[in-house]
């Protein structure tokens, strides 16, 4: 039998109660510090988490302000270009109105000679004669039939007036196609102006094709020459009338701008001289191409005439503009109305002052 030893067991006891509470102690510890480290890491990676979603956040703030600012800028950027545009457009289009107003009036007036040119019946009587009776052997053609070889010539000749048709015909003889001995008629369809040497001593043979063709070619050569001349002198008009115009408007506009102390005295003449050697130039272009259809197409001229006649009122439309955008500045600038309101009272208080009298 054992012996129990109470002292033993309660020595035992004590050693188990005390490393039960070391343990317990310990674990505590460790639990602490576990929960401590595990809270301190929670911490510095919500922390780090704040501050990269701060920095993020301001990162695209900064770059949504510079998207913003940049979008601005452009949109300023291109409503300044398209208003500069604009402007330099309207200036364009004014400057331009005097070369169309210019080129228009000549065009039309040099087209309408072209589409209307002198009519027969209103020949001289001299001249008239001269197609009733041209190739004729015995009598006179009749009013028709004269009207129709006068018709032979081209129309840009007849178009030049009365001295162009009598130097057209100075050199000149009707001659027959099929020749008069051979039974060639006298109407206009037998016949064509051809050189009087050439027909002369030709005598009583018809004509040949080659020869025809030839008579022909000489008619499209000086109908050419008449077409050419016309352009020309139509032209040299057309750009003089442009430049005139446009050096009016330009003195007064750069006049304006050096009184305002915009420009100096060198840039207002060069401003000046640039701008009507300009309108001068695009008024021969306009008119040039206005002539040449013309002259190509002579049964369109009179359309083409009246086409000009729109082009000029929208020339004279732009110049009216022009004209007042130009009082605008020198009112501003000079005080015109003020100045003509005291005029106007002036005179009227003089004639007040002498009624009373």
């Amino acid at each position: 039998m054992f012996k129990i030893n109470i002292q033993e067991i309660e020595a035992v006891s004590s050693r188990f109660q005390e490393t039960a509470s070391e343990i317990v102690s310990n674990t505590q510890g460790a639990v602490s510090e576990a929960i401590s480290t595990t809270q301190e890491a929670t911490d510095s990676a919500i922390q780090e988490v704040f501050n990269s979603v701060t920095s993020i956040a301001s990162t695209f703030q900064k770059t949504a302000s510079e998207i913003v600012s940049n979008t601005q800028n452009a949109v300023s950027e291109a409503i300044s270009t398209t208003q500069e545009a604009a402007s330099n457009l309207i200036i364009e289009a004014q400057q331009t109105s005097s070369a169309v107003t210019g080129a228009a009036t000549i065009a039309a007036q040099e087209a309408f000679k072209v589409a209307h040119n002198i009519k027969f019946e209103n020949l001289p009587h001299n001249l008239q004669l001269k197609f009733h009776r041209a190739g004729v052997r015995e009598g006179i053609r009749n009013v028709q039939e004269a009207a129709k070889v006068y018709e032979t010539i081209p129309a840009q000749i007849r178009a030049q007036g009365y001295e162009a048709i009598r130097e057209f015909c100075s050199d000149k003889d009707w001659s027959h196609i099929k020749a008069h001995v051979n039974g060639g008629g006298k109407e206009a369809s037998n016949g064509i102006f051809e050189n009087f040497r050439i027909n002369r001593s030709r005598g009583g043979v018809d004509m040949t094709p080659e020869e025809l063709a030839a008579a022909r070619k000489v008619l499209g050569d000086a109908a050419f020459k008449a077409s050419l001349e016309q352009i020309i002198g139509a032209v040299v008009q057309g750009a003089l009338v442009a430049a005139v115009i446009e050096l009016v408007f330009s003195t007064l506009e750069n006049s304006l701008s050096f009184a305002e102390g915009k420009i100096t005295q060198d840039e207002l003449i060069r401003n000046v001289a640039v701008a009507t050697a300009k309108a001068g130039l695009a008024g021969g272009v306009v008119t040039a191409i206005l002539m040449v259809i013309c002259m190509i197409f002579p049964p369109i001229a009179a359309l083409l005439g009246y086409a000009a006649i729109p082009l000029a009122v929208i020339g004279i439309g732009f110049m009216c503009v022009r004209a007042w955008e130009i009082f605008i500045r020198a009112d501003k600038l000079f005080g015109i109305t003020e100045e003509l309101e005291k005029f106007i009272q002036n005179i009227e208080q003089s004639v007040l002052n002498f009624d009373a009298m």
